[in-house]
């Protein structure tokens, strides 16, 4: 095997399977971002919790990918997963990220981490770095500066 022919499969999984298994199935469109859980069976199972590194990987992966292959429907889902993050999981009085979400959105597992604290800065800059967006790249600062 080539090392072309390796990356052409690798992007064929990608953008064939894994993205598009995101966006078919587990755009939460009832509370806003991604859903957190799909059970056995393949099934998106939509009133569980959402964590915080799950969904700093959905925005790093979208942003990422759009950056790379350019495509709308991953810059779509970066931001909305980038909208989703900033608004939900960025603990607004005491800065830092919140480990997980209810269903709805509210904190459930008020812990910070520095793990996810890490997944956060990454993935808000990637996003900036995808777009030019300078408020997600400051986010990302900010965060760091926590």
């Amino acid at each position: 095997m080539t090392l072309e022919t390796l990356k052409n499969e690798l992007q064929a999984e990608l953008t064939q399977n894994i993205l598009p298994f995101w966006l078919n199935k587990m755009v939460d469109h009832r509370y806003g971002g991604f859903l957190g859980r799909i059970d056995g069976h393949g099934n998106p199972v939509p009133d569980t919790e959402k964590g915080a590194v799950l969904n700093a990987r959905i925005l790093w992966a979208f942003a990422a990918a759009y950056r790379v292959l350019g495509k709308p429907e991953y810059l779509e889902a970066a931001t909305r997963a980038k909208n989703y993050f900033v608004a939900h999981f960025i603990d607004p009085q005491e800065g830092g990220i919140f480990w997980s979400l209810d269903a709805q959105g509210c904190p459930l597992d008020t812990k910070k981490q520095t793990y996810a604290l890490g997944f956060a800065i990454y993935g808000l800059s990637e996003y900036a770095r995808a777009t030019g967006d300078e408020v997600a790249l400051q986010q990302a600062k900010d965060l760091y500066a926590t």
